[in-house]
């Protein structure tokens, strides 16, 4: 509902914290004591060992729980605002892209390490994927970003960095509990809402503890889920730069505030100690998000940006009850997705007097089903329509699982201050990786002719239908025009190791290196009128007494791939020095490598997609078109300086990188624009460059401001060309779309019982890229790269006792920039999303 009034729901947050109740104690978040005058310092793992966060000779941005909460951390998205260098791109309905200094794609194995506590989530980009999944932010003892290639100690897809996520663990000493609630409105927007309780401590003293939580959070919409007609707009290209082609008359409102999502997170951990010297802790932690219509998604066309008023159209579908011409079709009118997921751990620890064995065995079982929304697409490809009938419906639907195990074992040393440090591991995992298509429309089998062939005509003749004609079958049960089943087999065997080594008490050396070995299975199987690659297209029939659909001269021919596999080894080397040269100025530079593995593509229809192929010169010996259908392993060398400096005192800290990034072979998309299939190859090598800045500052006690930057700048070194010469991406032109400056002021002032917040988050334009870059063969003049923004968040709370209650508006001046724009199929309708607007709220909380 538009502008709730929500007092009642605020009330109830408030009431939550006087249920768990209101002790007269000081928070642990009030104003710092005489003692603690300097800028707070996290411990971190980022090497595999606890250590102070200024003596870590690598760049990385960490925030605990205590800050995350104060930074109005909810979603991964969040962490973006104040961390240099990490980009997130969202896109429709749970695909996602996370990236970290510009190494980022879209095509083969991910780039960017996701760890949960000590296990890789990240996915493979393959069919149309789900994107990685994240935990929402709640219970969690710290997030940590590694910028640059983490291949050493956290292996493969690490190119860019790693982000991993930090869960509480159970404590033997004492217990714990951690309550939050939240309510907020969003201008034009439904309510968001969320609950979470998080308990734990001892229950056998020194033997056996434990913590468990819970947690909820719905995000209301703000964009409207409508239905109308449109008509084309004339001279659209001069008076509609931001590719708005259509007049859009709007008949009704389907939906409110379509594009909510919510999720629910829950975990159990239990710590066992059958000795003082050894610790078991298994774990089983629980996620379902739900995403409906679309994320933020809308059409510029039949939005009014400027009054913040935002709509996506929606085609509902007709119904055979009453029209004939129909097919009945189990899709849902608008878009949604779900993402379920559940990881079992078991972290096992021995210490053995002066190293530490530890064990992490874990499984992940994902699961995401999302229907997205075909309409556009199938009008156009099998009726030319540049405007979808009245109940013209399709729709895809997308199930990608993964099952993944993981077994480490390491042994290092326990001894943070010896003269040699180490860690010495091995690791494997199984990942196995389904993705399925189904694309199904209630109107093909009536259409008179589809892609030149009559209904009744050529090479069946009457009675057939014009799909069979022109595809030579029928469509699949429920009117499914397209399915794929894909699966993939992967295995990865690796040993690693890495020496810290103190060649004077100021002066260290690093050196660590990791061997993989990578096995990857694949299976395709295609089914459906689109995936024969065999179609008659309308032709007479060349045989006396006529043909019979799927037989004969027209017995359709599918691509399946089958028992595809690849194997390969990868070496990726560290080396590192650093030198500290006070206990607060530590300098340090590093030559790492990362990887990714190679991997397999689904054959494209030969037939159907040969002259694209022979275009764009992926031909064999003899001049026929062929498609490479496996790609290598494409990796990073990255080359960094840094420093970590404390000065005043330790009030001020500073945290500088630069770097240079040579990424080469790199897997990419090739996408066939007539038949509308692809692949991936390795086409191109890329140079990223740039440097991160944070400086954190507590002038005066009780006041901290502090500033993130970051710049970067990721191009290709040449251009991108396929083996005919055909250009995919021009010289020099950037890897994608990310933003090359990146700047974040953040200023709190801490009193004895209330606090005061504000940060500033500058976004500057994206690069030109594809269809946004006027060199590209891809160049759309109606599109821009996405704008340059501001996003201002303010936070104002009281302390009382052992709680904290504030109050927040978030996106103060209700910035709306357009982002992600895009041209659908048939050049009449946009797409675009945008930023939540302004967000007035109130959060709860209580911590013990």
């Amino acid at each position: 509902m538009k502008n709730v009034v929500y007092m009642r729901s605020l009330a109830s947050s408030v009431a939550l914290v006087a249920i768990l109740g209101l002790a007269p104690q000081a928070y642990a978040q009030a104003a710092p004591s005489d003692e603690a005058e300097v800028v707070e310092e996290i411990t971190v793992t980022a090497t595999r060992q606890s250590q102070a966060i200024s003596k870590v000779p690598i760049s990385i941005s960490a925030f605990d729980n205590e800050t995350l909460q104060r930074d109005g951390v909810r979603k991964v998205d969040d962490i973006v605002r104040f961390t240099p260098g990490l980009a997130l791109n969202r896109g429709i309905t749970g695909s996602n892209v996370i990236s970290i200094r510009g190494i980022t794609s879209g095509a083969g194995a991910g780039v960017t390490g996701i760890y949960i506590d000590e296990t890789p989530i990240q996915v493979r980009n393959e069919g149309y994927g789900a994107g990685s999944a994240f935990p929402e932010v709640f219970d969690l003892e710290r997030i940590e970003v590694l910028r640059g290639p983490q291949g050493t100690l956290f292996g493969a897809g690490s190119q860019g960095g790693t982000v991993r996520f930090i869960q509480a663990a159970p404590n033997m000493d004492a217990w714990s509990v951690y309550a939050r609630s939240e309510l907020a409105s969003t201008d034009k927007g439904s309510e968001t809402y969320e609950a979470g309780v998080a308990v734990g401590g001892p229950l056998i003293a020194d033997r056996l503890a434990f913590r468990a939580s819970v947690y909820f959070r719905k995000n209301g919409g703000f964009i409207d889920a409508v239905e109308g007609t449109y008509t084309p707009v004339a001279g659209a290209v001069a008076q509609y730069p931001n590719g708005n082609l259509i007049n859009f008359r709007q008949t009704r409102t389907v939906r409110e505030d379509t594009n909510s999502d919510d999720a629910l997170n829950a975990r159990l951990a239990v710590e066992f100690r059958p000795t003082e010297w050894l610790s078991l802790t298994p774990s089983i932690s629980y996620q379902r998000t739900r995403q409906n219509d679309g994320a933020n998604v809308f059409w510029p066309g039949a939005s009014d940006v400027n009054n913040k008023i935002f709509n996506r159209v929606v085609f509902s579908k007709g119904s055979p009850a009453t029209n004939a011409a129909f097919t009945d079709i189990s899709a849902p009118d608008t878009e949604n997705a779900t993402d379920e997921f559940v990881l079992y751990a078991l972290n096992a620890q021995a210490e053995l007097g002066g190293a530490d064995l530890i064990s992490s065995t874990s499984f992940f079982d994902r699961s995401n089903r999302k229907w997205l929304d075909f309409t556009l697409i199938d009008t156009f490809q099998f009726g030319g329509f540049r405007s979808p009938p009245i109940g013209y419906k399709s729709a895809s639907l997308y199930e990608v699982g993964q099952k993944n195990f993981v077994q480490e074992v390491r042994l290092q040393s326990s001894n943070p201050s010896a003269r040699l440090r180490w860690v010495v591991g091995g690791f494997f995992s199984s990942n196995k990786q389904t993705a399925q298509q189904n694309i199904f429309n209630n109107f093909v089998d009536r259409l008179p002719v589809v892609f030149g062939a009559a209904a009744g005509g050529s090479p069946f003749g009457p009675g057939t239908s014009a799909i069979v004609n022109a595809l030579g079958v029928p469509q699949l049960p429920g009117g499914g025009s397209y399915s794929e089943d894909r699966k993939i087999d992967e295995e990865q065997y690796a040993g690693f190791a890495q020496v810290d080594f103190r060649a004077t008490p100021e002066l260290t050396l690093t050196l660590g290196a990791r061997v993989a070995h990578n096995v990857l299975k694949y299976n395709g199987i295609f089914r459906g009128p689109l995936n024969n690659d065999n179609p008659p297209l309308g032709f007479p029939c060349p045989t006396a007494g006529g043909c019979t659909p799927g037989t004969g001269v027209f017995t359709p021919l599918y691509q399946d791939t089958i028992g595809l596999k690849n194997s390969e080894t990868a070496f990726t080397p560290k080396f590192g020095i650093s030198w500290q040269a006070t206990n607060n100025d530590l300098f340090y530079a590093s030559i790492s490598k990362g990887f990714r593995p190679a991997g397999v593509s689904a054959k494209v229809p030969a037939n159907f997609c040969g002259p694209d192929l022979a275009l764009t010169g992926y031909v064999d010996g003899n001049g026929n078109s062929a498609q490479p259908v496996s790609y290598k392993s494409d990796s990073v060398w990255s080359y960094e300086v840094g420093a970590k400096n404390k000065l005043f005192g330790g009030r001020m800290t500073v945290d500088a990188s630069a770097y240079l990034i040579k990424w080469s072979n790199i897997q990419n998309s090739v996408f066939l624009p007539n038949c509308l299939y692809g692949f991936v190859d390795n086409l191109g090598d890329a140079t990223s460059r740039g440097f991160d800045l944070a400086l954190n500052v507590e002038p005066v006690e009780g006041l901290r401001l502090g500033t993130n930057v970051s710049y970067n700048k990721a191009d290709y070194n040449g251009a991108v060309v396929t083996p005919g010469n055909v250009s995919l991406f021009p010289a020099n032109s950037a890897i994608a779309a990310n933003r090359p400056w990146t700047l974040t002021f953040v200023s709190e002032y801490y009193f004895k019982d209330y606090y005061l917040r504000a940060d500033t988050s500058y976004f500057s334009e994206a690069r030109a890229q594809a269809a946004t870059d006027r060199a590209s063969p891809l160049y759309n003049p109606l599109l821009r790269p996405d704008q340059a923004y501001t996003a201002v968040n303010l936070r104002a709370g009281v302390l009382i006792g052992k709680a904290d209650v504030s109050i927040f508006v978030n996106n103060v001046t209700n910035a709306a920039p357009v982002l992600g724009s895009a041209a659908q199929i048939g050049g009449l309708v946009y797409t675009a999303s945008t930023i939540r607007p302004r967000t007035v709220g109130i959060t709860a909380s209580w911590r013990q």
